[in-house]
């Protein structure tokens, strides 16, 4: 007969290792048997989506300040024409330390004294010109950008588009590595605002060949536009499930090792499959921890 498994069905029919009851924890995610499912814990090991070279290293303070900097002395010009393209992003202010800070701080553009006019201070303006630090600075800042918010959007919609601009491209056919930075060790992980990250569990699960798994989001992490994702795990797969979860919020948001993450459900079915997941050897069976999106037959990721 088929169904959803209970709590002593679970316990009793499907290897988790390692098994948790469900108790109450203080200060903790909740994870563990439940009535009819098990919370899965992640563990301290993830892989953040960080594409952009330029701004990786750009913390979510400095890059809101420089959203304030942008929306009141900044100036983003778009010229698209026939072939041409061009990109233009200045800040002008009188202030020089302030720009050479900006300028350090992106690694890019050049400092221009401006033309001084009679009782006027002294004017100066940082100047970006080539189109991918300026797409991965606005990129960066684009969350936190207010008045210059439109201007940065329409932008990058003009210059992303045209063809033999350098676009990141997500593709689950050739994933590369380099997009992403690995954070282990710090019993957290923050993901930058509207990102992902892909992390592993805790447990090792072993399922059934009469059993098909679905893993849901925690209402915790739910109620902070922060999504879950793992698709089915199929009759006779085995191994730690890798998982996705994806930041919706406009704010980093924290993710804490250790603790509960999604929780799976265990359907038996009527009858047994003719075809389990071991038996056509899938490509994700005993994976050796994180592993990248790959189809077979691919040639070398990089």
């Amino acid at each position: 007969m088929g169904g959803i498994l209970p709590d002593w069905q679970i316990k009793r029919d499907i290897r988790i290792e390692p098994f948790e009851e469900g108790r109450s924890r203080p200060g903790v995610i909740s994870y563990g048997l439940t009535s009819y499912g098990y919370d899965v814990r992640v563990a301290d090991c993830f892989k953040v989506f960080e594409p952009y070279t330029q701004v990786a290293h750009v913390t979510d303070i400095s890059a809101a300040w420089v959203a304030g900097i942008i929306d009141g002395e900044g100036h983003i010009r778009t010229d698209v024409g026939g072939q041409q393209r061009a990109l233009h992003l200045s800040v002008a202010n009188t202030n020089k330390e302030m720009l050479e800070q900006l300028r350090d701080l992106f690694q890019t553009g050049q400092i221009y004294e401006k033309k001084k006019a009679e009782n006027y201070k002294q004017g100066y303006e940082w100047v970006v010109t080539k189109i991918q630090h300026i797409q991965e600075i606005l990129i960066r800042v684009l969350p936190y950008l207010t008045i210059k918010r439109q201007a940065a959007q329409e932008a990058l919609s003009k210059t992303y588009p045209r063809a033999g601009l350098p676009m990141p491209i997500i593709d689950p056919k050739n994933c590369p590595p380099r997009a992403f930075v690995d954070v282990s060790g710090q019993g957290y992980c923050i993901i930058p605002p509207n990102s992902f990250a892909l992390a592993e569990t805790v447990e090792y699960l072993e399922i059934p060949r009469d059993i098909l798994c679905i893993c849901v989001g925690k209402s915790t992490f739910a109620r902070c536009g922060i999504i879950v994702n793992v698709t089915p795990l199929e009759p006779e797969w085995r191994g730690k499930i890798t998982i996705e979860i994806s930041n919706t919020a406009p704010l980093p948001a924290k993710v804490y090792a250790g603790e509960g993450i999604a929780q799976i459900l265990f359907l038996r079915g009527t009858d047994v499959c003719r075809v389990s997941y071991a038996d056509k050897k899938g490509k994700y069976q005993d994976q050796k921890g994180l592993t990248l999106p790959f189809v077979v037959g691919d040639g070398p990721r990089t």
